[in-house]
């Protein structure tokens, strides 16, 4: 049996609500500890943003912002961007500053990266021991997903640009880890606990499952409170080996073996039986030591769960809105359960797809929920953002346990039309 894994062809028209590149690279940002990014456009885009991200993770989230106003496209945005660095270092001190440029930006042509290379020029003591990142993330290109990977990249440039002269000694038994924004915190938790089950030592980069899971600290800040700390961050150049979980992920991965020749494998999700299977017989003859019995169970587990739910997926036509990492990773666990066809749409073209319209499944964000109840087709909230819904970011999709809750909550909605509690 195989699975018509289809997109739409011709360019896809783009809607700024949904999810853009600046969302993402704010995201990523708040994966590394006392980050601070800051937005250089339209007066309120900051908190537009923040809306979002707080409604989906139900976190506080670290963005500043710079507005462009009317004297800027004359006279030039220096002094406005020069202060707005000099208070952040002077208030708050983060680890690393991110001065993120806008669709605005753009637009008013300004020189974005030429004003902070100036201040850091002039500034040089004050940035000591931190990183300074000047990023065009406009709105009108790209996705959550590109947004998200150009800032990894970008704090990965600097890392290897600022390391010491000398050749870093490698650590064989610590990786990298790049998920990709597909992931929820609460698989970059699995994850974790699964790489340090061998016996390794695990570097992530963004680690959001420190930063938007919840915490009860008190007191209020402007910086991320949690993630990866600087200082541990650059430690991935001593790294044995980088996990890139996403192919958009790969880039990232690429550079640091390129530049430190530091080895990499790409996963597409680590979802399903197959893809776990390959990545704990990488962990396994990485680390050389033996899977730990609850993983053997458990993947007994997803075995019973494939078999118990096979006749509700055999045959079911299933469409998604999702960023590309987030379908592939679904694709392959949906094929492994006998799913007929599972195609892929833009979200703003869901509607007017044929397919979508007799689906037996819809899965999306929160966007397209109203829509597909009015159809009267099972809906399922996946992706980002999901607002009406408790705890969406501790989800487990990831490994065997990860799989086996998404093969019984798929086949649940499926069973009974709708759908229902985990």
């Amino acid at each position: 049996m195989s699975i018509h894994f289809s997109s739409a062809t011709g360019p896809l028209p783009g809607n700024l609500l949904l999810g853009n590149q600046t969302i993402g690279g704010v995201l990523a940002l708040q994966g590394i500890y006392r980050s601070m990014p800051i937005l250089h456009g339209v007066s309120g885009c900051a908190e537009s943003i923040r809306t979002v991200l707080s409604r989906h993770f139900r976190e506080p989230v670290s963005i500043q912002n710079v507005s462009i106003q009317d004297s800027d496209v004359i006279l030039g945005a220096d002094n406005a961007v020069c202060e707005a660095i000099r208070h952040a270092m002077s208030e708050d001190s983060p680890d690393v500053l991110a001065m993120i440029g806008t669709s605005l930006t753009e637009a008013t042509k300004e020189d974005l990266q030429g004003i902070t290379s100036r201040y850091l020029e002039e500034n040089r003591p004050v940035f000591q021991d931190k990183l300074l990142l000047t990023l065009s993330l406009p709105d009108y290109e790209g996705s959550v997903e590109s947004g998200y990977v150009r800032v990894v990249q970008a704090v990965i440039e600097e890392i290897i640009n600022s390391r010491p002269k000398a050749p870093p000694k490698k650590h064989r038994n610590r990786i990298n880890l790049l998920p990709g924004p597909h992931l929820t915190p609460g698989d970059v938790m699995e994850l974790k606990e699964i790489i340090a089950s061998f016996g390794m030592e695990v570097i992530v980069l963004p680690d959001l499952s420190s930063s938007l899971t919840g915490h009860l600290l008190t007191g209020h800040t402007s910086l991320s409170r949690g993630g990866v700390p600087l200082d541990y961050l650059r430690e991935m150049v001593s790294s044995g080996c980088t996990v890139a979980v996403g192919r958009s992920m790969e880039p990232c991965a690429k550079l640091l073996s390129k530049e430190l020749n530091i080895p990499y494998r790409v996963f597409q999700g680590i979802t399903g039986l197959q893809e776990t299977d390959e990545f704990f017989q990488f962990l396994l003859e990485l680390s050389g030591s033996e899977v730990q019995v609850k993983y053997r169970w458990q993947r007994q587990f997803l075995l019973d769960c494939m078999l118990d739910t096979c006749s509700t997926f055999r045959g079911k036509r299933i469409v998604a809105a999702l960023e590309p990492d987030h379908l592939r990773s679904l694709s392959q666990w949906l094929l492994e359960v006998g799913v007929k066809s599972f195609e892929h749409v833009h979200e703003s073209l869901i509607f007017e797809k044929e397919t979508a319209q007799t689906a037996d499944l819809w899965i999306g964000s929160s966007y397209s929920e109203s829509v597909a109840e009015e159809r009267g087709i099972p809906f399922i909230p996946f992706g980002f953002p999901v607002f009406n819904r408790f705890g969406s970011s501790f989800h487990v999709s990831v490994g065997y346990r990860g799989t086996a809750e998404m093969v019984n909550y798929f086949g649940n909605v499926l069973m009974n039309g709708g759908e229902v509690f985990r």
